[in-house]
């Protein structure tokens, strides 16, 4: 149900997956900034915050499968995810251009060779 929600207002997997990230990185930080006297304190801090990397890889596992469940049902990105889409998609179309006009004066200039 959570995953339902987050994927309607357009939550990426990815997102989760850095959360995932953070939360080892986080852990490593808390856990590297102990002092002498609360180290204990700080260490179970780091823990803590350690714990939290599999509950996000979850999370990001199931919006990963809601996102390829609506794609194949033809559903639109929505919120986060059209807006990465429109930020990405001109220079995608731009890259494509690019390697079909290259592709193309290869295939002429291959053409070229075998005729000469």
């Amino acid at each position: 149900m959570i995953t339902k929600w987050l994927h309607r207002f357009g939550i990426p997997s990815d997102a989760a997956y850095v959360a995932a990230l953070a939360s080892i990185a986080g852990s490593i930080v808390a856990w590297a900034w102990r002092n002498d006297e609360n180290a204990p304190n700080a260490e179970r801090l780091g823990i803590f915050i350690g714990l939290w990397a599999p509950t996000f890889m979850l999370i990001g596992n199931s919006l990963k499968s809601e996102e390829v469940a609506g794609r194949e049902h033809g559903e639109e990105l929505t919120g986060i995810s059209r807006g990465l889409q429109q930020a990405v998609e001109p220079s995608a179309r731009k890259i494509d251009d690019a390697v079909g006009n290259f592709m193309e004066q290869e295939k002429s200039g291959s053409r070229a060779r075998s005729s000469a």
